[in-house]
């Protein structure tokens, strides 16, 4: 679900980087981190609450401010999303059908890392089957 998603971002807000999973060594500095957090099926219905946290980190906190505001627009109370299949190393993720996906909160300053980027996040539930 996370390529998925991570795909359909890429797709709507091109001119910015994502990275599914965090970062590592060699991720650019301003970019966007798109964490898989967990799901959880609900029994009483067929389907899958998952939690994705989204992290923005920059230099500037207004660009890294910018950029998180810009995915909480992209994803704030969508529904009936389809996200795209996609291929990653050759395994192919089939498209996903979503109910909804709606945010938690809204982006908050969690200040700067180790390599002191500003960073900015939020948190999101994506319901599929």
């Amino acid at each position: 679900m996370i390529y998925n998603l991570v795909a359909y971002l890429k797709a709507q807000l091109s001119a910015f980087t994502f990275i599914a999973n965090g970062w590592d060594p060699d991720s650019p500095q301003d970019s966007i981190a798109v964490i898989d957090t967990g799901g959880d099926p609900q029994h009483f219905y067929s389907r899958t609450d998952w939690a994705v946290q989204i992290l923005s980190r920059a230099n500037e906190v207004t660009v890294a401010k910018s950029q998180a505001d810009s995915v909480y627009a992209v994803l704030k109370n969508k529904f009936g999303l389809l996200l795209p299949e996609v291929t990653v190393d050759t395994i192919v993720y089939s498209a996903i059908q979503t109910y909804q996906i709606s945010p938690m909160q809204t982006p908050g300053y969690l200040g700067a890392d180790e390599k002191h980027l500003e960073m900015f996040s939020f948190n999101i539930i994506l319901i599929t089957k």
